[in-house]
């Protein structure tokens, strides 16, 4: 009867334990993931053209991890030793065989074109002919003369062009040249001169100064032309434009 009265009172029966409200249960914070740390490997690397220094320039900005690096081996040797991870050491390597070759050649086709009002049509430039007509104003274009010359990253070639027996001084400067990819190209300075004559008898003592004709820095895809410049002369009444072509030479 006790144990009746204390249920009546208290309001519980064993029916209604389900409907309680169970204790929330508690989460185990998770663990961070194990470090593994990756073990470092030391290898001396041969080089074939670059110098141990130049290669400790080319591949100390790749070192990604504490306590890694690039040494110079000795002045005299043509190796480094590299200690860092498998991953970043492969990507030194890949690296390494981008720039540690033999430097690729360029040959670079010039084009000398005179710009008239004589509205010719030279069948030698008819691959331009209409791109000209299109930008400049001049009726009439003929070429004047070729030239070709090879060079290699870093190099500078000089050469005598002749303008209807004008002589012109052509330099050249290869300052970046890209092999691979869809941005093959190359960086170029060009300079076109005007020589100076000195004062002489056959013209009745009347020379001239050298004169600069155009200068320009360009970035030129390999295998396509590209117009460099044009330089009026002769009161604008006539143009010179000189193009280049350049081509990676065949080994």
């Amino acid at each position: 009867m006790t144990a009746m009265l204390l249920v009546g009172v208290i309001g519980y029966s064993p029916a209604q334990q389900a409907d309680l409200p169970k204790a929330p249960v508690k989460a185990h914070p998770a663990r961070p993931p194990v470090k593994i740390e990756q073990p470092f490997m030391v290898k001396t690397v041969s080089l074939h053209h670059l110098t141990s220094m130049e290669a400790v320039k080319l591949l100390t900005p790749y070192v990604q991890t504490p306590g890694g690096g690039v040494y110079e081996v000795s002045p005299n040797i043509r190796a480094v030793t590299v200690r860092e991870i498998q991953a970043v050491f492969n990507e030194m390597q890949t690296v390494l065989e981008r720039y540690d070759r033999d430097p690729a050649t360029i040959v670079l086709n010039f084009q000398l074109i005179a710009a008239e009002n004589t509205n010719t049509r030279d069948p030698a430039v008819a691959s331009l002919d209409t791109l000209l007509r299109s930008v400049l104003k001049f009726t009439g274009y003929r070429l004047l003369t070729t030239s070709v010359a090879a060079a290699t990253e870093g190099q500078g070639v000089t050469q005598t062009l002749s303008a209807d027996g004008d002589p012109l001084t052509l330099t050249v400067i290869v300052r970046e040249l890209r092999t691979e990819g869809s941005d093959a190209s190359v960086q170029l300075i060009v300079q076109l001169n005007r020589q100076g004559i000195p004062a002489s008898a056959q013209n009745n003592g009347v020379g001239r100064p050298m004169s600069e004709l155009f200068s320009t820095g360009v970035r030129v895809p390999i295998g396509q032309t590209v117009v460099l410049g044009t330089s009026a002369v002769e009161g604008g009444q006539r143009a010179m434009i000189l193009t280049v072509r350049p081509q990676l030479s065949k080994k």
